[in-house]
């Protein structure tokens, strides 16, 4: 996939998440518009979501290394220290999400101890029928559509959403506004907005991120 265009779609930053599109370039030295760098760091009261596009990842994860490729998902709940690295010599595209988005505690790199290094966050892999990990911060699941098949939702108040479509392609509305997405594009829905799915031309697969998540 060319990265180039993939990146520049974008997610707005509000007090509910951040997160996008990025990549660790083939020869760069880190994530790019990653301010941080591949520190290890973790995120009080915010969880992390990884959706792992192509290319292979080392991701430190408290006192274990993990190793990811094209379809891996992982959830790092709030207080997992982490951090990501390219573990090959290509481009490394990943999907990210933080929520919420803790505008003056982004993250924390200082005074992280043993008992956080033993903490472990939960994993997946993107196929048909995977039940994808979650929590109160991000509750994350996989949607699949066959056409003519549709689903219908609307996101509460204080509560957002964002799309992606993991294979096929798929008709999206959200509020008042309406398109085709294709495998890899992926839309926000703000909070309090009306929005549907619907596969077109064929199967499709859509992962689905609601922040917070109340039963």
């Amino acid at each position: 996939m060319e990265w180039h265009d993939w990146i520049r779609q974008s997610l707005p930053r509000t007090e509910i998440m951040r997160g996008g599109a990025t990549v660790w370039a083939k020869g760069a030295q880190g994530l790019s518009g990653d301010t941080l760098g591949p520190v290890l760091h973790l995120h009080d009261g915010a969880s992390e979501i990884f959706y792992f596009v192509s290319g292979m990842c080392r991701l430190e994860v408290g006192d274990r290394d993990e190793y990811f490729g094209p379809g891996d998902f992982i959830l790092v709940p709030p207080g997992v220290p982490h951090n990501l690295w390219n573990a090959a010599d290509e481009d490394l595209l990943v999907f990210w999400i933080v929520a919420p988005h803790r505008m003056g505690n982004k993250w924390r790199t200082q005074e992280i101890t043993a008992e956080d290094m033993r903490r472990r966050a939960s994993r997946t892999h993107i196929e048909p029928g995977a039940a994808l990990p979650s929590d109160a911060n991000i509750h994350s699941r996989l949607l699949e559509f066959q056409p003519g098949e549709d689903l219908s939702l609307e996101t509460r108040l204080g509560q957002e959403a964002v799309i992606y479509i993991s294979s096929g392609q798929a008709e999206i509305k959200v509020g008042k506004l309406s398109g085709r997405l294709q495998a890899n594009e992926f839309v926000h829905v703000p909070v309090g907005t009306a929005f549907s799915v619907a596969a077109v031309e064929g199967p499709a697969a859509a992962l689905l991120f609601e922040m917070p998540w109340e039963d």
